[in-house]
């Protein structure tokens, strides 16, 4: 105020660009700030993601192990319900999981950090253009996936209780207390048993298209596994190349 009233308009004109000069830097450091806070955190969400991916694949590889033996089994006693060989007993393993054939695991697919970032949606703190595409593409076959599962799951057919005449359920002692075993409010020292009649199986049309129907369903489950195995590994390897490349853009001006 002084030098307006003095008018020495040079001294104006410099606490002018004093006050604009200091404004400006302000906002600069103040949004510099803001991005090196967002960067921090980004990374930090990065990290945990990489971390619950690399479980998940970890966990869906075991899921889908337990299913392809499930269905190795299957595959293995086509032979005798459908007449390639000879008739013969079905093993104890192939009758427990052919009257099982309805029973599909839950498709193990979360990322919780994922799903914090769409509850929030803080998504686009994620940086990265490959890892948020390869993100968005888990999105969307993870919900093809839950449902095709809720489709299939209310559409199975139960063998034991559509063909009881087939399958009977009997109530046998564990020889191997430790053993895992089909135990459901059998009482201690028991299980359930199913035991297979094959020859009135290999007979009964009805009974067979039914175990192809679930044999199918079974099928299709083992292949959207994969799919999510092969989405969760592409996350993986875009995360892993983005960490990689972070050293290199520090030491960059």
């Amino acid at each position: 105020m002084k030098h307006v009233r003095d008018q020495n308009w040079i001294a104006v004109v410099l606490d002018f660009l004093i006050v604009v000069v200091g404004v400006f830097i302000g906002i600069q450091v103040a949004n510099w700030n803001e991005v090196r806070q967002a960067r921090l955190e980004e990374t930090a969400i990065l990290e945990r993601l990489s971390e619950e991916t690399i479980a998940l694949i970890e966990i869906q590889r075991r899921q889908l192990e337990r299913s392809e033996r499930r269905a190795q089994v299957l595959v293995d006693a086509n032979s005798v319900l459908f007449g390639g060989v000879p008739a013969r007993p079905l093993t104890s393993t192939e009758c427990i999981w052919i009257a099982n054939s309805h029973v599909l695991d839950t498709p193990q697919d979360g990322l919780p950090v994922l799903d914090e970032l769409l509850q929030t949606a803080r998504f686009d703190l994620i940086s990265s253009t490959e890892i948020r595409a390869r993100l968005r593409e888990y999105i969307l076959l993870r919900e093809r996936v839950r449902g095709h599962f809720r489709q299939i799951s209310t559409m199975f057919l139960r063998p034991s209780v559509r063909h009881p005449e087939l399958i009977q359920l009997e109530r046998v002692a564990k020889e191997d207390p430790s053993a895992p075993a089909w135990d459901s409010l059998a009482g201690d020292g028991y299980r359930w048993q199913p035991v297979c009649d094959i020859d009135a199986m290999r007979q009964s049309k009805p009974f067979l298209n039914a175990h192809i129907d679930n044999l199918s369903r079974l099928n299709g489950h083992i292949g959207a596994s994969k799919d999510l195995i092969d989405s969760v590994i592409a996350i993986d390897e875009a995360l892993r190349s983005h960490f990689e490349q972070l050293p290199r853009e520090r030491i960059e001006p």
